[in-house]
């Protein structure tokens, strides 16, 4: 299969090709996996088309698109879980509801309760009703909510690198990626900063 004058169309399919290669990817490795498949191009032909076309920078902005969707996947999944508790919460509160009308109505049964009692069932009520709604109720939801999309993130970047057989290669991609992270955490703190003043 040959190809002169080697249109858009050939371009795309040897990024293409190269896209789906575990990363790191190498132009030679694409060289030998087209040439198998019995295409004739040159290893300068294809230095040339990642050069002219970008193919470094695609390939960046395509991770950036599979990991922003990865993390709208999981921020849907968690919003799904805490809609389901919410209902959850509620109907267990209208259970609790119901059955402390009941004793209220048993002027016999309140005159057990003491003060320490009706402080946590007053607690517990606003706690839950917090809860329901979204609301963090201790340190540790709070924590929690302030660290879930830098989890997200963490795991897009497992998830990218997870196919890399080997280690040393896996453990650089992985630390250049989490210092991809921190810098853009950095770089929005800070135009948050801006923003506020």
């Amino acid at each position: 299969m040959t190809h002169k004058g080697h249109g858009q169309e050939f371009v795309d399919f040897c990024f293409a090709a190269y896209l789906q290669q575990p990363a790191p990817r190498s132009l030679a490795r694409l060289h030998r996996h087209l040439t198998e498949a019995g295409v004739k191009i040159s290893v300068p032909t294809l230095k040339r088309y990642s050069r002219e076309y970008a193919w470094q920078q695609r390939i960046a902005e395509t991770a950036k698109v599979a990991r922003e969707h990865a993390r709208q996947r999981s921020v849907e999944s968690v919003l799904a879980m805490q809609d389901r508790h919410s209902q959850l919460a509620r109907a267990m509160q209208g259970a609790g509801g119901t059955a402390l009308q009941r004793l209220l109505a048993n002027d016999s049964r309140l005159s057990g309760l003491k003060a320490g009692d009706i402080a946590r069932l007053i607690d517990l009520g606003f706690r839950s009703e917090r809860h329901a709604v979204g609301v963090a109720t201790d340190r540790r939801d709070i924590a929690v909510e302030i660290c879930n999309d830098l989890v997200v993130d963490l795991v897009a970047v497992f998830m990218e690198i997870n196919d890399e057989p080997e280690a040393r290669v896996r453990a650089r991609l992985f630390a250049r990626s989490v210092d991809r992270l921190v810098t853009e955490r950095l770089e929005a703190l800070k135009r948050k900063d801006g923003d506020n003043q």
